[in-house]
């Protein structure tokens, strides 16, 4: 079966790569400019993992997006890997400890984040790097 994988990035050269990376792999793709968007779309979509921003404009950030998402029994199970310009130990702590799966940093590797989607997809316990 496909999994489905929502992208929650507001800038659009991100969310561009993220497509051309993930396109030759069999998921279904979809994409939210901003948290509440992306919230929408989760709750409609029920994707199994979603690529997160932290740093978003609009009334949510990501780490907003990612509360709602897990203290939602409907949407608690979505995998997250959050893909953020925030380095900081305290943002990927703030992150990790709401449920997020993975952090990764930008600039990334896009081996690096097609290794972590396949872990997350494949059930195995969340890492930060």
């Amino acid at each position: 079966m496909m999994k489905t994988i929502l992208i929650v990035e507001d800038q659009v050269d991100v969310q561009n790569l993220l497509k051309v990376a993930l396109q030759e792999a069999e998921y279904k793709l979809l994409q939210a400019v901003n948290a509440a968007e992306g919230l929408v779309l989760a709750r409609k979509e029920q994707p199994d993992l979603l690529l997160l921003d932290i740093m978003m404009p609009g009334e949510m950030d990501g780490l907003d997006l990612l509360k709602a998402l897990k203290h939602d029994r409907q949407t608690a199970g979505i995998k997250v890997i959050v893909v953020s310009a925030r380095a900081q130990h305290h943002d990927q702590d703030a992150a990790m400890a709401e449920g997020a799966d993975t952090y990764i940093t930008k600039p990334f590797r896009l081996s690096h984040l097609k290794a972590c989607i396949d872990e997350a997809l494949s059930g195995s316990p969340g890492s930060s790097v």
